[in-house]
């Protein structure tokens, strides 16, 4: 049987990685299943070898190099031959420094019954999708397979949707590189109202 997907996405500092670490935890202590958790080493973070939320709760974690999809696979196998049978559940944090190929990669690992659960951010500082995690959206089967969370604007406390990205306490340009990795100190979430990129052509 094909694996249930579950798609995790969000604004910076919304829960994700709480929301991931609490149904880890769920399907080890209520479901007796066995969980793998992996993150691209390029979210440094959370330190080598876990998932570290804002509060500094911490679960175990594969560091996947650069995102290399093609690692996910090999790690997988030797896990499982480490301890002697087949994973029950998989996890992806930070999804969207993940190469686009997670998307066959999750749909792969999905066909041979592995349940899969998946958690990144919906946009960038720039407001714009992040394609390696929403192109995810194509994997969830039903509305109840998805989670959208939203934290508070730094701003006016409103639902903040976007990533605010700080460059010496100024906002970030429109082409300034999309990737950067950084906390409280870089971003901040933003509603609409209080979202700002310098530069932002008016059609984009």
């Amino acid at each position: 049987m094909r694996g249930k997907f579950t798609l995790i996405l969000g604004n910076m500092f919304a829960g994700k990685t709480e929301e991931l670490i609490k149904r880890l935890r769920r399907a080890e202590k209520h479901g007796q299943k066995t969980t793998l958790a992996f993150k691209p080493t390029k979210d440094t973070r959370s330190g080598t070898g876990l998932l570290k939320t804002a509060e500094g709760d911490v679960f175990p974690a594969i560091d996947i190099p650069k995102g290399e999809t093609f690692e996910i696979t090999k790690k997988l196998k030797l896990k499982e031959w480490e301890i002697g049978k087949k994973i029950d559940v998989i996890a992806f944090e930070e999804v969207q420094f993940f190469p686009e190929s997670i998307y066959q990669t999750i749909d792969y690992l999905l066909s041979l019954g592995y349940e899969v659960i998946a958690a990144g951010l919906k946009l960038d500082f720039k407001g714009e999708p992040f394609v390696s995690s929403t192109s995810l959206l194509g994997l969830v089967e039903t509305n109840y397979d998805l989670l959208l969370l939203t934290s508070c604007c730094s701003v006016c406390g409103k639902e903040a949707q976007l990533p605010q990205r700080l460059v010496d306490g100024k906002p970030a340009k429109y082409n300034d590189p999309v990737e950067f990795v950084g906390g409280a100190e870089s971003y901040q979430p933003r509603c609409h109202e209080h979202h700002i990129v310098p530069e932002k052509p008016p059609y984009a």
